[in-house]
């Protein structure tokens, strides 16, 4: 590394660290402040706050990881999260603004009642702050490492201060993380996001760029793939063709994916940190707007340099044996001074920004749903966020110990959303059906884990077909099995008492058929939002966000016509759908 590039990433730790400083003060103020930034964030911080979480060391790496194993097509895997955010943005967002909570665990006694949903709030604290929280923060660790070892030149064989070079490295940014979340709560967290989303980017978009000037572009690209053995017409493949749908192939995979796996997932009511920022936003109109530009950004803008790049790679070093290691690769080889310490540094940026969050969003479940529900009530404020400081430190050196374990990232993203395949469609139902309590997740948890469990061997026997087992069609078969058990259990238990279920109406006013007994005991006029209108905002919406991706890709891979005219209609579609949210009426807003 240069002095220069060392200059670039120095200059911007010192920014996010006099941040994490500046707004400490006002992260003391109470726990609201240090968890929910007092309910008061604008839309564009909000939504940014979110892409920039979900940009993470990690995803550049998994993407061209992703190119490199099957072709573009694969990266599918993550882009049908863009149809349950168009979902998400019309459906749940500004309920879970009304809702008035810290956290989406606090929902489940807003919602259900007894001793039922005691347990359930404690052990989704538990799993989703703690353990799930810790899987993450590791696989976001071990993908920095990745990055550290590449571009700096270093081997497991490096040594500093008796340490691995990669360790050492991956710790200090750690620290530094750990510190300003520390100190500043969510105020810091979303304004280093914001910094760090502008940053990641720039830094993902001039790689691109040069990366595909290095080659010589498309035309070149082509070509060199080839020679090193690509099947380029596979590689660029972004929605795959029509094939036979009673096998395991690419066009089934993608069948799956954006039929099934969007809604099953436990992210489709944008729960977890999503709906922390949610929480913060300023009111629902701000909470909608929010999350609509987090799925633009998220699904749109934030995916082609990745894919870029991760072909480059391809390219140049040919076949190697981990294809996440292309993107740091590429990074080392063609970028000049000073620019390449603003990727690094974006890098650094694309990681703190993730794990900040998961720390302050752990802590929240922690505090908010364990510490205060359950383990120590009534103490003070101060008592609360003294043990949110402490729970991030924890949090972390977890974390960091845990990183170690894991090598393919890609395999940790499968495993997460096989584990909570088939819950989707009961936090679909808690919202808009009141006949849900808290055993329809209960039992559906338990059932999405024994499916995972059983599955997972079943496609390790090749053998006899194991296949068909494989992720993503596991979370088929899950799905088959988890809906009707947990529907079943729910019509088989007792329902959540009458008075529990209108005081949670009169908050949050969900709306739609599903809670026309609860309205009529309540003597209240009909109101629902959920007719044909929203059905069209929400068709509109996917229209845009999937015809956006697909026609950027088109345009860049070299069908420029077919780009272009997918371009224009998803432009008419963004216009036509901020049309219709002009026409919403914000009555329940703040």
């Amino acid at each position: 590394m240069s002095y220069p590039d060392i200059a670039v990433i120095v200059i911007y730790l010192v920014v996010v660290f006099l941040i994490g400083v500046f707004f400490s003060k006002r992260a003391s103020g109470s726990t609201e402040q240090f968890f929910v930034s007092g309910r008061s964030l604008p839309w564009w911080i909000v939504g940014t706050s979110m892409v920039a979480t979900t940009f993470a060391a990690d995803t550049p790496l998994v993407v061209s990881g992703l190119v490199a194993r099957g072709g573009i097509y694969k990266n599918w895997l993550w882009w049908q999260w863009g149809i349950g955010g168009i979902v998400a943005v019309f459906l749940f967002s500004r309920l879970w603004n009304r809702a008035r909570i810290t956290t989406d665990a606090e929902l489940i006694e807003l919602r259900y009642d007894g001793v039922p949903a005691k347990v359930l709030r404690g052990y989704k604290a538990a799993w989703f702050g703690i353990v799930q929280n810790i899987i993450v923060i590791a696989w976001v660790m071990r993908a920095m490492t990745k990055v550290i070892v590449v571009v700096m030149g270093w081997n497991d064989a490096s040594v500093i201060l008796h340490m691995r070079a990669d360790v050492f490295t991956v710790l200090f940014l750690f620290t530094l993380t750990v510190f300003y979340t520390v100190l500043s709560g969510l105020w810091g967290v979303v304004i280093t996001d914001f910094l760090q989303f502008v940053l990641a980017m720039a830094g993902s978009i001039y790689l691109a760029v040069a990366a595909l000037a290095r080659v010589g572009g498309i035309a070149n690209l082509v070509q060199k793939l080839t020679t090193n053995g690509f099947d380029v017409r596979k590689v660029f493949t972004i929605v795959p063709g029509v094939e036979m749908i009673d096998r395991a192939n690419p066009f089934t995979e993608f069948l799956v994916l954006i039929l099934v796996v969007w809604w099953a997932s436990y992210t489709i009511d944008g729960g977890g940190y999503l709906a922390q920022r949610l929480f913060a936003a300023k009111n629902e109109k701000h909470s909608i707007l929010g999350y609509l530009w987090y799925s633009f950004a998220q699904i749109c803008i934030r995916p082609w340099p990745w894919i870029i790049v991760g072909l480059v790679g391809m390219a140049t070093f040919g076949h190697i044996g981990d294809p996440e290691k292309y993107y740091p690769m590429v990074m080392k080889s063609v970028l000049p001074v000073g620019f390449f310490g603003l990727v690094v540094a974006s890098f650094f940026a694309a990681f703190m920004s993730t794990v900040d969050t998961q720390l302050n969003w752990g802590s929240s479940l922690i505090v908010n749903d364990l510490v205060r529900r359950f383990l120590m009530k009534g103490r003070s404020d101060r008592f609360y966020l003294v043990a949110a400081r402490l729970s991030i430190i924890a949090l972390a050196v977890l974390g960091a110990f845990v990183s170690f374990l894991i090598h393919d990232i890609a395999f940790a993203w499968k495993l997460v959303i096989s584990i909570t395949a088939g819950l989707g469609s009961v936090y679909i139902a808690r919202w808009y059906w009141w006949r849900v309590n808290a055993w329809s997740e209960i039992s559906a948890m338990i059932a999405a884990l024994v499916c995972t469990i059983v599955f997972g061997h079943l496609s390790a026997q090749r053998g006899a077909g194991g296949e068909i087992f494989d992720f993503p069609f596991s979370v088929l078969w899950t799905v088959m099995i988890s809906i009707p058990t947990w529907v079943s259990v729910t019509l088989l238990t007792k329902p959540v008492g009458t008075e529990h279920l209108k005081r949670f109406y009169a908050r949050v006013h969900p709306g739609g058929a599903g809670w026309k007994k609860i309205r009529d005991l309540m003597q209240l006029e009909h109101e629902d939002r959920l007719g044909w209108r929203v059905f069209v905002e929400i068709v509109t919406g996917i229209i845009m966000i999937n015809l956006a991706l697909v026609g950027t890709g088109e345009l860049i891979l070299g069908s420029t016509a077919k780009g272009i005219v997918m371009l224009g209609i998803a432009a008419a579609s963004l216009i036509a759908l901020l049309f219709q949210l002009k026409r919403w009426n914000f009555s329940l807003q703040r």
